[in-house]
C-alpha cells in the first residue's frame, strides 16, 4: 500500500509540475537562435515570425544570430540549452543534410538532442537557365546536354545545399552527367548565369524570382508536388516528366530535447495561430513561401522522412563528403 501511495504522490507531483510549467512559462524573454548570420532567408523569417509570437506568448521574444559550420554552431548551442522553452532553435533543412556531406560531423542529433515544435514554411527550388540558351523547356535541356555535354554545367549556391542535391537528383533521373560547379552562396552563382557562365542552377524561389521578374533568367520548372502561386505558368519537374523531385526548401522550429509537453504545446499552438494570421500569410506569399502545416510528432516524422529521402540522394549521386 505505502507503494502505491507513493507512486500516485510521484504522479499527482509530476502532473502539478508540468501544470505548472504551463501556466508559468514564459517567465522571460524568449530567444530564437537563427544560426546564419543576418540577412538571410533563416534570420529575415525569424524576424518576422518573432514579433507575432510576442504577441501570442505575452513575452518579449528576440532573434539571436549565432552563425558558424553551415548553421551546427547555433543548433549545437540551442541543443545544450535549458529546455524550459525559452531558447529556441530556427533553421534551414540543410540540417539534416550537414551530417550527410560534411567530413566534420556535428555533435548534435536533431532527432535525440531537439524536441520538434514545427514547420514554419517551405518554398520550392525553381530551376533557371539563361534567356540566351534558347532553352524553354526540360526536355530540351536535357537533350542538348545529351548531345553537347561539354558545353554544360550547373550553378550551385553551397556544397550540400537542397540546390546541390536537387541538381545531383536531376543528373540521375535524366541520365545525364552534367559537372556542378559550387560557389558560396546562391548570390554569385545568379550572377554567374546571368553573365552567362552557367547553364542551369536550382533555387528557391526568394533568391530567383526578382531576376526571373525582369526577364534575366527564365524559369523552366518549379521542384515539389505543385506549382509556385509566384509562378503559376511554371510546371513542376514532375509534369515536366522528371519524377521523384521533390526538393523543397524549409524552414522549421525545435527546443532542446527533454522539452516539456505543456511547453511545448504552447510553443506550437501560438505558432499555428501566427502561421494561420492573415498578416503574416501575406509576408510569406511576398517571399515565395508556404506557411507550414505540422507541428509537433507530425513534423518529427516529416523530417525523419526527409532525412532519409535525403540520404537516398548523397547516396545515389556518390556524393563524398568534404
Amino acid at each position: 500500500m505505502k507503494k502505491w501511495a507513493i507512486r500516485i504522490a510521484g504522479a499527482v507531483i509530476a502532473s502539478w509540475s508540468a501544470a505548472s510549467a504551463a501556466q508559468a512559462f514564459p517567465t522571460k524573454p524568449i530567444r530564437i537562435v537563427a544560426p546564419y548570420v543576418p540577412g538571410g532567408t533563416v534570420d529575415a523569417l525569424a524576424r518576422a515570425l518573432a514579433p507575432h509570437l510576442s504577441q501570442e506568448l505575452g513575452q518579449q521574444v528576440v532573434v539571436e544570430n549565432r552563425a558558424g559550420a553551415s548553421g551546427n554552431i547555433g543548433a549545437e548551442y540551442v541543443a545544450g540549452s535549458e529546455p524550459d522553452g525559452h531558447v529556441l532553435l530556427l533553421t534551414a533543412s540543410t540540417v539534416i543534410v550537414n551530417p550527410l556531406v560534411m567530413k566534420e560531423k556535428p555533435r548534435f542529433d536533431l532527432h535525440e538532442n531537439f524536441t520538434p515544435v514545427g514547420m514554419v514554411a517551405s518554398t520550392p527550388l525553381v530551376f533557371v537557365v539563361s534567356p540566351q540558351s534558347g532553352i524553354n523547356t526540360v526536355g530540351e535541356f536535357v537533350q542538348y546536354a545529351k548531345a553537347h555535354p561539354d558545353k554544360v554545367n550547373f550553378g550551385v549556391g553551397g556544397f550540400g545545399s537542397g540546390g546541390h542535391l536537387a541538381m545531383e537528383t536531376f543528373n540521375v533521373r535524366t541520365g545525364t552527367s552534367i559537372p556542378m560547379v559550387i560557389y558560396k552562396g546562391s548570390a554569385p552563382a545568379l550572377t554567374d548565369i546571368v553573365g552567362g557562365q552557367l547553364s542551369a542552377m536550382m533555387d528557391p524561389v526568394l533568391t530567383t524570382l526578382p531576376f526571373v521578374n525582369t526577364g534575366r533568367l527564365k524559369a523552366i520548372a518549379v521542384t515539389g508536388g505543385r506549382r509556385s502561386d509566384l509562378l503559376p505558368s511554371v510546371p513542376t519537374l514532375e509534369e515536366a516528366g522528371v519524377p521523384n523531385m521533390d526538393f523543397v526548401s524549409w524552414y522549421g522550429m525545435w527546443g532542446p530535447a527533454g522539452l516539456p509537453e505543456s511547453v511545448s504545446n504552447r510553443i506550437q499552438s501560438a505558432l499555428t495561430k501566427v502561421l494561420a494570421s492573415p498578416d503574416f500569410k501575406a509576408w510569406l506569399d511576398k517571399q515565395g513561401m508556404v506557411a507550414g502545416t505540422v507541428t509537433g510528432k507530425r513534423f518529427g516524422d516529416y523530417v525523419l522522412q526527409e532525412s532519409k529521402k535525403y540520404a537516398q540522394a548523397v547516396a545515389d549521386a556518390k556524393i563524398e563528403p568534404k
